[in-house]
């Protein structure tokens, strides 16, 4: 059974002979983890892909297939302002993204290019069309390698979610006020990512079957989600059955969908379950997520992560208890199990490598039991 074949099988609740054992977060969250880890024996000229050959993961999360999702042709990056350690700056979405200097931590977006209808109007076209140009240069190529990998093809990814690219768009604080002030400019936006993503995924499918659609949202925090479930029924839901149908119907049909998003996501599952989603990640604990008590209350929702990062920073003891739920969750199938997000630089080399080797011994020894 190649890598594929047991990633879609295992979401799919058929027979495999263990679940896939990746890196799904990313080797560590800072370029400061792989500087010490130098300093702990790991070689001075290793990089990222080395750490991932040492402990031995099957891949990381597939193959990826690049498009452009959101703004094309994009905007030209450009400096606003400089304010002590801070750095404001135009992004190539055409929001104004704030950079910290010395900071491993992703650039915050502040302000997004849309503002009302007038702004939206300025930009839309940017959203519209033009989709053989925002593939590859060498697509073709790319189809190809992709289609005699034996790794899952999937694409999308960031901004591609209905309340990511949303957030991207407007800004945060914009974006929550237009659900109440201007619901008409909302639903305009959300139907041209609809139509941009189904025309460009579409686009994708005829030349390659894609195993899964990675959407990226991010919408929710540790107390949950940042719009109410009323809300993502009434404004949300709907492109997502859309999206999903519509790429299931096509030929080369997409069997799986993806959605990462942090925090607690727990009120949103039954949304997402409904509108096509079949695997939900990362399942952060650290406000106290019980992953066993969701997979009891989801039998056969896909499930990735639901393993504390910050274990890594404390004992062998600690690292194992926290193993102890693993077991039971791969049995059950329709799971991997990997950490909640990319460690920090709190995390020894020694510690690293343990972690993993336990985990890796856990997915071998235990093959899923429940199969259709």
């Amino acid at each position: 059974m190649n890598h594929r074949e047991r990633f879609v099988r295992l979401f799919q609740g058929k027979t495999v002979d263990r679940a896939p054992f990746i890196d799904a977060m990313g080797v560590c969250n800072y370029n400061s983890c792989i500087d010490r880890w130098k300093t702990e024996g790991l070689d001075i000229n290793a990089d990222r892909k080395d750490v991932q050959d040492i402990v031995g993961f099957d891949y990381a999360r597939g193959y990826f297939i690049y498009a452009k999702l959101l703004f094309y042709p994009e905007f030209e990056i450009s400096l606003i302002k400089r304010d002590g350690d801070k750095t404001y700056v135009r992004n190539h979405w055409g929001g104004v993204e704030l950079r910290k200097d010395n900071s491993e931590l992703m650039p915050i977006t502040i302000e997004g290019p849309v503002k009302d209808r007038y702004t939206w109007e300025a930009v839309k076209e940017r959203l519209i069309g033009n989709v053989s140009e925002r593939l590859p240069k060498n697509f073709a190529d790319v189809c190809k390698e992709a289609q005699l990998s034996d790794l899952p093809v999937y694409t999308g990814d960031l901004p591609a979610g209905f309340f990511g690219a949303l957030r991207e768009i407007m800004g945060f604080e914009n974006l929550m006020y237009l659900f109440y002030d201007d619901p008409d400019l909302l639903c305009e936006i959300l139907d041209t990512l609809c139509d941009l993503w189904v025309n460009v995924y579409s686009e994708i499918q005829k030349h390659v079957a894609l195993d899964y659609v990675f959407i990226w949202e991010d919408m929710c925090n540790k107390t949950g989600p940042l719009i109410s479930p009323p809300l993502f029924r009434e404004f949300l839901l709907s492109r997502y059955k859309r999206l999903t149908n519509t790429l299931r119907s096509n030929k080369n049909n997409t069997p799986l969908f993806f959605v990462d998003s942090d925090g607690d996501e727990r009120p949103l599952v039954p949304l997402w379950l409904e509108g096509g989603v079949d695997i939900v990640f990362p399942w952060e604990t650290q406000f106290g997520l019980d992953i066993i008590k969701v997979r009891q209350d989801y039998p056969t929702m896909g499930m990735m992560g639901g393993l504390n990062k910050h274990i890594l920073e404390f004992t062998r003891e600690e690292m194992d208890k926290e193993l102890e739920k693993v077991p039971y969750m791969l049995e059950q199938g329709y799971y991997i199990p990997c950490l909640d997000h990319g460690v920090t630089n709190a995390v020894s080399w020694d510690n690293y490598r343990y972690f993993y080797a336990r985990l890796k011994e856990l997915i071998y020894k235990y093959p899923p039991k429940i199969q259709i």
